[in-house]
């Protein structure tokens, strides 16, 4: 393990990963809950950092870290990828059910035999 100075806190601590000490890692992953659950709950709110901070009442700092960090982009695209997923499933769905009505028509034509069909005549 190595030495790292917390890019938050500027504690040193020991570790061989992030470069963020254990307890502000656990400080931001709360704020970003916080942060998360309100643009959730108002997601036509048009925030910056401050504004936003302001709102959940943390400091700006941990809300400036957590953008830096990307953490609000990939939330993002991964609403992103569930919306196009529910189109994909949206769109299977009604192929599915196109395909379910051309399966009955076809049952509910008369049904008739191969001379019928083809010559016009019926066996006898």
């Amino acid at each position: 393990m190595e030495m790292h100075q917390c890019q938050v806190c500027r504690k040193l601590f020991a570790s061989s990963g992030p470069k963020i000490c254990p307890s502000c890692i656990k400080r931001l992953d709360r704020v970003y809950e916080k942060a998360r659950s309100y643009l959730r709950d108002n997601p036509d709110a048009n925030l910056n950092a401050k504004e936003l901070a302001e709102a959940i009442d943390e400091d700006v700092l941990d809300i400036e870290i957590l953008i830096a960090e990307g953490r609000f982009e990939r939330d993002l695209a991964e609403d992103l990828n569930d919306i196009r997923r529910q189109q994909l499933l949206n769109e299977f769905q009604k192929s599915l059910s196109k395909t379910q009505e051309n399966l009955r028509a076809l049952q509910e034509q008369k049904k008739t035999t191969y001379g019928k069909d083809r010559h016009g005549k019926g066996i006898a």
